[in-house]
């Protein structure tokens, strides 16, 4: 609904002659006043009802320019026309970036002029009306956006935390039927992550390889305790059995969505580069980067923990072991580095002894 127009001069003459102009022109409601006070103190003005104000600048008492500033203040949307004669022109034109007058005219006026300025001035103020509009539904769009943004938050962050308890619960099983790889699962998982942030992986790609590691013996579940807890060195048909277990970890995430980016790494981690790994025999850029980082971190922590046929073995002996396993082209050299300097920095001695 258009508003009013307010026109604001001393002289009655003007007001009156203006205003049938306007009402002529316009077809606007138009409030006249001689006192600039009495303008400020109207409802029209109080409660915002007026879209553009024509004000003279010479007045008594307060003249427009001052007028025109408590405008501003209270109503600062309004359009403002100052009137002013030739006499003042100098003045009313220092004082327009004062408060911002739209446009001035001098005095005598050319009415198809003004009513142009007035349409012009009537326009730009609807078109700001619009855009604020406008402002105001995106800002309310933004901030429903931003409201359903922290549901779906809150929910994925339940998400992940269910997908971390049932990945523990997985690897609970493994070391309750596998007695001598208590802790195991955890340690790989997080060496394997502290790994993926020193070669800048991404949180997604760490996140996933610190669940990869905790269940990439999920498959042993499928392996009779028998071989898995024998105190001596397996038969080769006892190891082709033990084997399967990378593929059968694969099957058993397999139908989980949430971990379906856990299936290379949980079927690849005893893959070689030089192919004399397994299941799949693989090797070189066949491997990804999560399957090579389980791969090296599985045999550190397998070789330095409590195994049902050996004791662990000396940190030195650790060492030299993948160092052989690297250097004949088994293991990636960047993760071996890699994992032997969180070894030098102690980096690993929490996760090593409390993990």
């Amino acid at each position: 609904m258009s508003k009013a127009i307010m026109i604001v001069d001393d002289e009655q003459m003007i007001t009156s002659t203006l205003a049938a102009l306007i009402k002529m022109f316009l077809k606007r409601q138009v409030m006249t006043f001689n006192d600039p006070e009495e303008a400020l103190k109207s409802e029209w003005f109080i409660n915002n009802d007026v879209d553009l104000i024509i004000s003279d600048f010479l007045m008594p008492g307060m003249n427009g320019i001052e007028f025109l500033k408590s405008v501003r203040e209270k109503n600062p949307d309004a359009v403002t026309i100052l009137l002013t004669g030739y006499a003042d022109k100098e003045n009313a034109i220092k004082s327009i970036n004062e408060v911002g007058v739209y446009y001035y005219l001098e005095k005598p006026w050319d009415n198809t002029n003004l009513i142009k300025i007035i349409q012009n001035g009537l326009e730009k103020k609807e078109l700001s009306d619009e855009l604020k509009v406008k402002y105001f539904e995106l800002k309310e769009s933004n901030l429903e956006v931003e409201r359903l943004y922290n549901l779906l938050k809150n929910d994925y962050q339940k998400e992940v935390e269910n997908v971390k308890n049932l990945v523990v619960s997985l690897a609970n099983v493994i070391e309750a039927k596998d007695k001598y790889t208590d802790g195991h699962t955890r340690r790989v998982g997080l060496i394997s992550g502290l790994i993926g942030q020193k070669l800048h992986m991404s949180r997604e790609q760490i996140h996933n390889l610190e669940i990869a590691g905790i269940i990439h013996d999920i498959g042993k579940v499928g392996v009779p305790e028998g071989i898995l807890n024998k105190p001596g060195k397996l038969t080769d048909e006892e190891f082709e059995i033990m084997k399967r277990h990378s593929v059968i970890g694969e099957n058993i995430c397999k139908p989980l969505s949430c971990l379906q980016k856990c299936l290379d790494p949980v079927r690849h981690h005893h893959e070689k580069l030089n192919g004399s790994g397994y299941p799949d025999g693989l090797q070189g850029s066949e491997i990804s980067l999560e399957a090579r980082i389980l791969a090296v971190v599985d045999i550190f922590d397998a070789l330095y923990s409590k195994r049902p046929y050996r004791d662990k073995l000396p940190m030195d002996k650790v060492k030299a072991i993948i160092k052989e396993e690297r250097d004949r082209g088994a293991l990636d050299e960047r993760v071996v580095d890699v994992l032997f300097e969180l070894i030098d920095t102690e980096s690993l001695n929490d996760i090593i002894e409390n993990g």
